[in-house]
């Protein structure tokens, strides 16, 4: 009976991690993805200005994507301030929603025409926002998007860095950056 336990007890965590790991290989690819570039631009910790420029691929959204959200404060910190935006041609029906009580805020953009809409395989940069980041203690992260086709597909951004600010340059702030 003791060998049958110890058995069941090597066995179980090993089915379970296999369980697991059936549920990662066979997770369904995205259907489209929103690389944000971040830029410092200028201003000291706690009332920095940075741009996200962001780039979107359609990988299998049908029909074409024809609108755009990016969300900011969705935490509900309050950590960044609208300054401007930008939008590639032919979407310039665009909206900044106005910060809600919980200092979250979103910029929209929409293609009404259906002569610049993103098709599948197809990607669209000139999308971009400029803003000011409340948080002396951080850099800007992934941020909530959607993209609508008619319907809604929700994901979260990719953050690349184009430029370290000044503490990510110092050691602790190396360190720190290892934890985002």
């Amino acid at each position: 009976m003791r060998h049958f336990a110890k058995a069941t007890g090597l066995l179980l965590p090993l089915l379970v991690g296999l369980f697991l790991m059936t549920g990662v290989v066979f997770a369904a690819p995205p259907e489209a993805t929103v690389t944000a570039y971040l830029t410092y631009l200028s201003g000291p910790p706690g009332n920095k200005t940075y741009l996200f420029e962001y780039t979107i691929e359609n990988i299998s959204l049908t029909p074409s994507i024809s609108g755009f959200v990016i969300h900011f404060d969705d935490d509900g910190l309050d950590r960044s301030d609208f300054v401007s935006y930008e939008y590639p041609e032919g979407w310039d029906d665009v909206f900044v929603t106005p910060e809600a009580p919980d200092g979250s805020w979103a910029v929209e953009w929409n293609e009404l025409f259906g002569t610049n809409r993103i098709l599948p395989g197809e990607t669209k940069n000139g999308f971009s926002v400029t803003f000011i980041w409340n948080d002396p203690e951080a850099t800007p992260g992934p941020q909530e998007f959607e993209v609508w086709n008619g319907g809604a597909y929700v994901g979260e951004t990719e953050v690349i860095p184009t430029n370290p600010t000044a503490t990510e340059l110092t050691s602790w702030g190396a360190i720190k950056c290892l934890f985002r």
